[in-house]
């Protein structure tokens, strides 16, 4: 009968695979291009969701300036 895993495999847990380090081996790929590939893709997301974060807030955000002509009245411009 076959069994069915409740969690997802570790990326550790599938370059320890023999299958797996079969077909890498075939492709001429190591277990560090992987992990080296998973952190470059992991740094670029972190650098692409913090730059969408700092235009989205940018276009959002009200700066707030004394009016030369209106005395103590503040007046807002958008970014």
């Amino acid at each position: 009968m076959m069994s069915y895993v409740d969690q997802e495999l570790t990326v550790e847990d599938m370059l320890a695979d023999p299958i797996v380090q079969t077909l890498m081996r075939y492709d001429g790929i190591s277990a560090s291009d992987v992990r080296h590939t998973i952190e470059q893709a992991t740094q670029n997301r972190i650098e692409k969701l913090a730059n969408d974060d700092a235009r989205s807030s940018h276009h959002t955000r009200l700066h707030w300036a004394a009016s030369n002509t209106t005395g103590n009245r503040l007046r807002h411009t958008a970014a």
